[in-house]
C-alpha cells in the first residue's frame, strides 16, 4: 500500500527532483529567456554622427533668401523619417527630400567633419577643338551644354550682365589671361593657390550649382582669409582638369552699410551670389547687380540688402542693410562660353 502511494505524487515528486539533480550535475542550468528587446519607433530615427551625400540638387531656404546644395555635397544628419532627413547646413537645420541623398556611415571619432567632402572628378574630356591638341583649353564634360532643369532666373540675368561685354561661343583660346593677383585663366587651381598665399589650406572640391555654367564640369574650392580690406571668402572655380577658369570674393558679413529704399528702387535682381546659387526669397530683400569690364575680364558686383522698418513719429521708415556682397571675375572666353549655355539652357526647343 505504502508503495501504491508512493507511486502518487511522492513518485512524481521524486522523478521532479532527479532530473533538476541531472541538469545541475551538468553544470548547465537552464535560465529564463530575457524579455524581448524594446524596438524604438521606425517612424523617426534621430542621429548625430551619420551623414548624407546628396544625388541631386536640393534647394533650400538661408537667412535672406534661397540657395541650391549641389550633388555630392556630404552633410551631417540630425534626424530621418520615412520620407526626409534633417540636416545641417551653415548651422542651420534643413529638411531635404529623402529620395534626393543617400546615407553614410559615420566618420571615424578621430576625423574632422566637414559639410563638404573632397570631389574627385572622373577623367575629363576636352571640348571640341578646331586649334591644335598642344595648346592649353578648357576641360568639360560630354553634354556640357546641355540643357538644364530650372534656375531660368539667374541663367538670364548672367546673360543680361554678360552680353554686353562679349557674344556668346565656344571659346578655347586665352590661357593665361590675368584674373587676380598671379592667377591666370587655365592655370592649375594648386598653383593658384599658392600664388595667393592660400597653399597651407585644406581645401575641398565641390560641384557648382550654378545655372549657365556648363553642367557637370566645374567645381570650386572655398578659402577662408582677408582680400581687399573686407572680402572674408574667396572661391577658386575650376574645370574638370582642375585649372581655374574663374574666382569669385564674398564679404559675408558687410558691417554698417545702409542704403534708403529710394536708393534701391531700381534693384530688381534676384541672384546675389551666382556660384553658390543664391537668390532672394522675399520682397523685404533687394539685389543690385552690375558688370563691368575689365582688360579681358568681366567683374560683377552684387548685392544683398534686407529691409528694416523702424517706426518715425506716425510714419514707417524703410532703410535697407547689406547682408553680403560679391564680386565675380569671369575672363572673357569663360563668358563666351556661359553665354552658349544659357542661351541653349533658355531655349524652348
Amino acid at each position: 500500500m505504502f508503495y501504491a502511494i508512493m507511486s502518487g505524487s511522492v513518485r512524481k515528486a521524486v522523478i521532479l527532483a532527479a532530473i533538476g539533480a541531472v541538469i545541475l550535475v551538468s553544470g548547465n542550468p537552464i535560465s529564463a529567456a530575457p524579455p524581448p528587446a524594446l524596438v524604438s519607433n521606425p517612424s523617426t530615427s534621430p542621429s548625430s554622427s551619420g551623414f548624407v551625400v546628396l544625388t541631386q540638387p536640393v534647394k533650400v531656404k538661408i537667412a535672406y533668401g534661397e540657395t541650391v546644395l549641389p550633388a555630392g555635397m556630404k552633410l551631417p544628419v540630425v534626424s530621418s523619417d520615412a520620407t526626409s532627413i534633417r540636416i545641417k547646413y551653415m548651422g542651420e537645420l534643413q529638411t531635404i527630400p529623402i529620395a534626393a541623398a543617400r546615407l553614410e556611415d559615420s566618420e571615424p571619432q578621430d576625423a574632422a567633419p566637414s559639410e563638404i567632402p573632397p570631389i574627385v572628378p572622373t577623367k575629363p574630356a576636352a571640348a571640341p577643338s578646331t586649334t591644335p591638341g598642344t595648346q592649353l583649353q578648357v576641360s568639360l564634360q560630354p553634354g556640357y551644354d546641355s540643357r538644364m532643369q530650372g534656375g531660368d532666373i539667374s541663367m538670364r540675368e548672367m546673360q543680361l550682365l554678360l552680353s554686353s561685354h562679349c557674344s556668346e561661343g565656344v571659346d578655347l583660346s586665352g590661357a593665361g589671361t590675368k584674373i587676380y593677383n598671379g592667377v591666370t585663366y587655365l592655370m592649375d587651381s594648386e598653383q593658384a593657390a599658392t600664388n595667393l598665399g592660400l597653399a597651407h589650406s585644406v581645401p575641398s572640391r565641390v560641384p557648382v550649382a550654378a545655372p549657365g555654367f556648363p553642367k557637370n564640369s566645374m567645381y570650386y574650392v572655398g578659402y577662408d582669409g582677408a582680400f581687399e580690406g573686407h572680402f572674408n571668402r574667396i572661391y577658386l572655380v575650376s574645370d574638370t582638369a582642375n585649372k581655374v577658369v574663374a574666382i569669385q570674393l564674398v564679404d559675408e558679413h558687410p558691417k554698417g552699410r545702409w542704403k534708403s529704399a529710394a536708393a534701391l528702387a531700381a534693384a530688381t535682381w534676384s541672384t546675389y551670389n551666382f556660384i553658390n546659387a543664391r537668390m532672394r526669397a522675399s520682397d523685404t530683400a533687394r539685389v543690385q547687380a552690375v558688370s563691368k569690364r575689365q582688360g579681358n575680364i568681366v567683374v560683377i558686383d552684387t548685392q544683398v540688402f534686407q529691409r528694416v522698418r523702424t517706426r518715425v513719429g506716425r510714419t514707417n521708415v524703410d532703410r535697407y542693410e547689406e547682408q553680403e556682397n560679391a564680386k565675380l571675375l569671369i575672363p572673357i572666353p569663360f563668358a563666351r562660353i556661359i553665354l552658349h549655355c544659357a542661351k541653349i539652357g533658355l531655349s524652348k526647343t
